[in-house]
């Protein structure tokens, strides 16, 4: 750890600081949110393959009778 970070673990934080800190979590969570939202709700709306679903309820009554 050099100087400049030991003085700035040193240093309490400023008030207002962790409130902005949040504020920009809570922005980034938007902007992530609506972007991936853009990127994937077509998708996700998309049937799903009848092969899948025959697959999956394979899979599930073979864990039932384990």
């Amino acid at each position: 750890m050099g100087k400049t970070e030991k003085k700035r673990a040193n240093t309490p934080a400023k008030p207002g600081i962790e409130q902005e800190g949040k504020e920009v979590d809570q922005a980034f969570d938007v902007w992530l949110r609506r972007g991936l939202h853009q990127l994937y709700d077509t998708v996700a709306r998309e049937p799903i393959p009848d092969e899948l679903l025959r697959l999956i309820e394979e899979d599930q009554s073979s864990s039932e009778k384990k």
